[in-house]
């Protein structure tokens, strides 16, 4: 087995934009299901919430 080199950084950030895209896809099935209005918005702020920390600009 050979040992990752990558740097965390870049592993995380890799991490990220995975999750981000998972986030996107999950995101846009439940705006085709009828969901109420609430949840709908609390999934778009859960969203915004990963892209943040994802750029690091969250507080």
């Amino acid at each position: 087995m050979a040992k990752d080199s990558t740097p965390v950084a870049e592993q995380e950030i890799r991490f990220g934009r995975r999750v981000n895209r998972q986030v996107s896809v999950l995101l846009s099935e439940i705006e085709k299901e009828d969901v109420p209005d609430r949840l709908l918005e609390l999934a778009r702020e859960l969203q915004k919430a990963l892209n943040e920390k994802a750029d690091g600009t969250a507080g």
